[in-house]
């Protein structure tokens, strides 16, 4: 069992440490870490905001939300968050569902809830933070930032709850193939239906990540496609938050919300009115090295008015762990002032 107790006395030595680096460099911006009660009724859902210098911003300029990756969490984008807050912008992110301290259990890591569309409640659980968010800052621009996984559920997202968005970014995202998709769903349904909801299965695992090295040579580990930073992949891979296999429920749960982002019909539901940012690196295996982005931005461009797409060449599937995050993050930037705050 994860003790709360030792959980809340990390997060205090972990934001007193934060306070300290800040200072270090100068900059007096504030960081909060909260919970709320997630959509399922299963656990609290850790959340952390981070606010900019209020003595040079008297009111933010607007709030950035941000959705993490699958095996991942929130405090992974603490680098863009305090480049967003340094920005005036107050940044939030949450740890979804199944992930980083959104959990009872250390067996609850990769497992959603019970049926086969538990990731609804990862999205559930982002608009309740957005609400939480637009009761502290109303009438401020309003956006979101979906990284990897979390590009899918900000996807689906944007087709339910896009009116009260003011732009949206899908990073590192895809455009899987419904017959791939569908197949996924037979096998992890067959594994669920032999060895139960929480069945982790090395043959699933092998089969979704299996060949996302294949185009680096000299690979030192089996993350080496999450960026070319070695040492965030070394990080990444001694994070006991981000060294778990996928429940069988966990894959049933997130292949249908892709099965639901294919779908053109569903793609159609997004407000004509949203302006939308693609990025993705040319060398991510989840957006086939550029072409599924492609794709997918191309089935945007026929039912969103404002929508781009910016691949940067020689960057992995984490553009906000690249070796070139700070060129990144001034792109976003510029993007959001161009074409969310005019």
């Amino acid at each position: 069992k994860i003790c709360a107790l030792h959980k809340l006395e990390m997060r205090k030595e972990a934001a007193q440490e934060w306070k300290i680096r800040m200072k270090r460099k100068g900059i007096y911006m504030e960081r909060e870490e909260r919970v709320f009660p997630s959509s399922s009724g299963m656990c609290n859902i850790h959340t952390v905001i981070w606010y900019p210098d209020n003595s040079i911003y008297n009111y933010p300029v607007g709030v950035i939300q941000i959705a993490h990756g699958m095996i991942d969490h929130i405090e992974r984008f603490e680098e863009m968050a305090e480049f967003f807050a340094g920005k005036g912008f107050v940044v939030a992110g949450n740890d979804h569902l199944g992930h980083g301290d959104s959990v009872n259990d250390e067996e609850d890591y990769g497992y959603f809830a019970k049926g086969s569309h538990g990731a609804d409640y990862l999205i559930k659980d982002m608009h309740r933070l957005t609400r939480i968010m637009k009761k502290m800052y109303r009438d401020i621009p309003y956006i979101l930032i979906g990284h990897s996984m979390g590009s899918f559920m900000a996807r689906k997202y944007a087709c339910i709850y896009g009116d009260e968005l003011d732009g949206v970014i899908f990073l590192g995202t895809g455009n899987q193939p419904k017959s791939v998709v569908n197949a996924g769903l037979k096998l992890a349904h067959m594994a669920k239906l032999v060895h139960g909801d929480r069945y982790r299965s090395r043959l699933i695992n092998k089969l979704m990540f299996g060949t996302y090295n294949k185009r680096i040579k000299d690979n030192r580990t089996d993350s080496d496609w999450l960026t070319k930073d070695t040492a965030i992949v070394d990080e990444y891979t001694a994070d006991p938050k981000c060294s778990y296999m996928f429940t069988a429920n966990g894959y049933i749960g997130f292949l249908n919300v892709i099965r639901f982002d294919i779908n053109e019909k569903n793609i159609a539901r997004t407000p004509a009115a949203l302006p939308v940012l693609f990025a993705s690196g040319e060398e991510d295996p989840v957006g086939d090295y550029g072409k599924a982005v492609k794709k997918v931005f191309k089935l945007y461009t026929k039912y969103v008015d404002n929508v781009e797409l910016r691949l940067y060449e020689d960057d992995r599937h984490e553009l906000h762990s690249e070796t070139n995050r700070q060129e990144v993050f001034e792109d976003l930037l510029e993007w959001i002032e161009s074409d969310v705050l005019t």
